[in-house]
């Protein structure tokens, strides 16, 4: 299991005791703030996509690495990992305010001793993600006062989304088949996305069927979980002949060329028909900018496997 989803499964289970959003007593209060560290990539993300600059980070490259955009600038400091931040560092650099997710509750206390906190986070275990990601955004964005930012952002995305469902709505063709969106975690099984996830709502808002929904009949051999994906068996996939396959970057070291070898992906329907395509890294319970991204991809991908030209797996 990835980072990102072992935090999300984490966050399912405090989701019933802690708020999605904390700004009052000891507690942040709106203003701007100069000196912030968001304690999760993620809503880094939105931080960096409100127009916001942090000045540390847990391990900043892994943001680079997985969540890609809004780029992170250099110079931005390492403050350890997510869940065990260096105090002496933070304390050190005196942040005035520190962005936290329900995933810290048990450090809560220490945190609040160094600056200021405010806890997002919590559309990571919504049952409709969405909807709570965009109020979040719009909470954060009055946190740090640049509302009219973080509607922007809402709007932006709204915007977008119907673009590229009115694009794809004009030719008819890219809709043809029901799609997978999927990340290989190894030669033998695929972490797919269904109902729950982000990646499931884009794709219903820009019209693309998702052959993971619980109303197919076939997909429902498998069930997602509270954290919106199933991990498949590679045989399993067989049983959906007419799907093509969107696999999120990047295939795990060594994955792609296992899968080459493998017999049993070599006689799927999409790899044998190529209707197969490897998208950008996305981070699947990334920010508005992700979902922008993901909308984006899944567009690019349809139209080269509509003529046969996937992206080679």
């Amino acid at each position: 299991m990835s980072a990102g989803l072992k935090r999300r499964a984490f966050l399912q289970g405090l989701a019933a005791v802690v708020p999605a959003w904390h700004v009052a007593g000891a507690w942040a209060e709106a203003r701007a703030y100069s000196r912030v560290v968001p304690l999760s990539w993620e809503l880094a993300e939105t931080f960096l996509a409100l127009g916001q600059v942090p000045i540390a980070l847990p391990l900043p490259d892994w943001y680079r690495r997985t969540i890609v955009e809004p780029p992170l600038p250099e110079g931005v400091i390492d403050v350890g990992l997510l869940y065990q931040p260096s105090f002496t560092l933070l304390q050190q650099l005196r942040p005035d305010l520190l962005i936290l997710t329900p995933g810290h509750v048990g450090l809560k206390s220490m945190l609040e001793r160094l600056a200021p906190t405010a806890t997002f986070g919590g559309y990571m275990s919504a049952a409709q993600p969405y909807p709570a990601l965009q109020q979040e955004t719009r909470q954060m964005a009055a946190l740090l006062a640049c509302a009219a930012r973080g509607e922007a952002l809402v709007n932006d995305t709204e915007q977008l989304l119907n673009t590229v469902r009115q694009r794809l709505a004009s030719q008819p063709d890219l809709l043809a088949r029901p799609v997978l969106v999927a990340d290989a975690v190894d030669e033998h099984h695929l972490r797919v996305y269904g109902a729950g996830s982000l990646f499931d709502t884009v794709l219903s808002r820009i019209g693309v069927s998702n052959a993971a929904h619980p109303g197919d009949a076939a997909a429902a051999r498998w069930v997602s979980n509270s954290a919106g994906y199933a991990l498949v068996p590679l045989q399993r996939i067989a049983a959906l002949p007419e799907v093509s396959l969107l696999l999120v970057g990047p295939l795990p070291p060594g994955v792609d060329t296992a899968l080459r070898r493998s017999p049993v992906w070599q006689a799927l329907p999409c790899v044998r028909e190529r209707r197969v395509a490897l998208m950008p890294v996305i981070a699947p319970y990334g920010g508005l900018v992700s979902l922008q991204r993901f909308a984006r991809a899944v567009e690019a991908a349809l139209y080269p496997m509509a003529h046969q030209e996937p992206a080679s797996v």
